[in-house]
C-alpha cells in the first residue's frame, strides 16, 4: 500500500484565521509543547525554535533558535525539555534551549515517543522501533513493520492494566501494540486505507487520522479493539487531544480548518471549528491554558488561538466508549 500523506490545501488566499499569527517558517518538520515552551523543528531540521507560551498572545513574539545536527522529529520529554531524533543522533534540548547530542546507530528516524519511565522510542523508515534508556543507551531493536510513522504511549492513570505502546504504520495503514520489554508484537488492527497520524488521551484511547478515507478512528483496550469510525471530510491529518476539556482536535488540510470533537459518549460530536493558515500539517494543544497551536505548512505562520476562553468543557469521568 502506498503510504498516505496530507491532502494539499487549495491554492490561493485563505480565510483570516482567528487568534494571533506569530512569525514561523513554512515547511517546519515537527512541533511539540513542553512545559511553558513551544518548540518547532525548522524545515531543514538543523534548528529548533523555542517560544515561551506566555508571550505567544502577541504577534511580535519571537523565538530563541538552537542549532542542532539534522533532526527529523521531536517530542516533549521530562523536565520541560524536548528530545529530537535525526540520522544517527539524539538531541535533548532543555527548557533554556541548551542542546546535548548523543550518537546512535539509527539511520532514518521517522517517529519518536517517551515512556513514563523516561525511555525513548525511535521509529524508523525501515520498520523498526529502537528503545533507548533515560541515559540514551540503546536497549532493544524491535523489527516487524514496513515503516513506523507514529508511536503513542498511554499516560500514567490510563484505564489500562499496564502502559501501552502502539505503532502506526502508514504502509500497512495499521496500528499494532508493542511490548517494549520483550519485543513482542501484539495483533495488528487495520486503520482504514490511509492512516497517517495518531494521538492518545488520558483514558488510553488511540485516536487515528485516516486521511485517505476521510475519517477518524478510535481504538481502545488490551487487547486493542476498534471503538469507532467517524467521517471527517477534507482530509483529516494532524491530531492532538486536550485532556482538560476532553476534546480531540483534528486539522483538515483540504479546507484549512481545525475541528474539535467531544468524545464523552464514545462517538465523536463536533463542538467547534475554525479557519487556519494554509496547509495546517502541524497541530498541538496546551491543555492547561486551552490554547491550540497550528503551524501553516505552505506559507508559514504559527496560529495561537484559545477558542474556549469564556467556556471550557470540564474533564469528566465518563467511560471511554465501552
Amino acid at each position: 500500500m502506498t503510504p498516505a500523506s496530507a491532502v494539499a490545501s487549495p491554492p490561493g488566499p485563505v480565510r483570516t484565521p482567528p487568534g494571533t499569527i506569530v512569525a514561523a517558517p513554512a515547511g517546519a518538520r515537527d512541533m511539540a509543547v513542553a512545559g511553558t515552551n513551544l518548540f518547532i523543528l525548522g524545515p531543514a531540521g538543523t534548528e529548533v525554535l523555542r517560544y515561551g507560551t506566555a508571550a505567544l498572545n502577541r504577534a511580535e513574539a519571537t523565538a530563541t533558535r538552537t542549532p542542532t545536527p539534522e533532526l527529523t522529529v521531536i517530542a516533549a520529554d521530562a523536565d520541560a525539555s524536548v528530545i529530537g531524533a535525526g540520522p544517527r543522533t539524539l538531541v535533548r534540548i532543555d527548557a533554556s534551549g541548551r542542546p546535548t547530542s548523543t550518537p546512535t546507530g539509527v539511520d532514518a528516524p521517522t517517529a519518536i515517543a517517551v515512556t513514563a519511565d523516561g525511555r525513548i522510542l525511535i521509529g524508523t523508515a525501515t520498520g523498526h522501533v529502537v528503545v533507548f534508556d533515560r541515559e540514551l543507551r540503546q536497549q532493544r531493536d524491535i523489527a516487524g513493520f514496513v515503516r513506523v510513522d507514529d508511536i503513542t504511549v498511554s499516560p500514567p492513570g490510563a484505564d489500562l492494566a499496564t502502559e501501552q505502546v502502539v505503532v502506526l504504520d502508514r504502509a500497512q495503514s495499521s496500528v499494532t501494540p508493542v511490548d517494549i520489554d520483550t519485543g513482542d508484537l501484539k495483533p495488528a488492527l487495520r486503520a482504514g486505507n490511509g492512516a497517517t497520524t495518531s494521538t492518545v488521551d488520558h483514558y488510553g484511547r488511540v485516536l487515528v487520522a485516516n486521511t485517505r478515507d476521510n475519517e477518524i478512528i478510535g481504538f481502545f483496550g488490551s487487547p486493542l479493539v476498534m471503538r469507532f469510525r467517524y467521517p471527517v471530510p477534507d482530509g483529516p491529518y494532524a491530531v492532538d487531544y486536550d485532556d482538560t476539556r476532553n476534546l480531540l482536535w483534528v486539522s483538515t488540510t483540504g479546507n484549512n480548518e481545525v475541528v474539535a470533537y467531544d468524545l464523552a459518549d464514545g462517538e465523536p460530536r463536533e463542538i467547534t471549528r475554525f479557519a487556519t493558515p494554509a496547509q495546517p500539517d502541524l497541530l498541538a494543544t496546551d491543555g492547561v491554558a486551552g490554547t491550540v497551536y497550528v503551524l501553516g505548512g505552505r506559507d508559514g505562520g504559527l496560529q495561537v488561538y484559545q477558542p474556549f476562553t469564556e467556556r471550557a468543557t470540564p474533564r469528566g469521568t465518563v467511560e471511554p466508549g465501552r
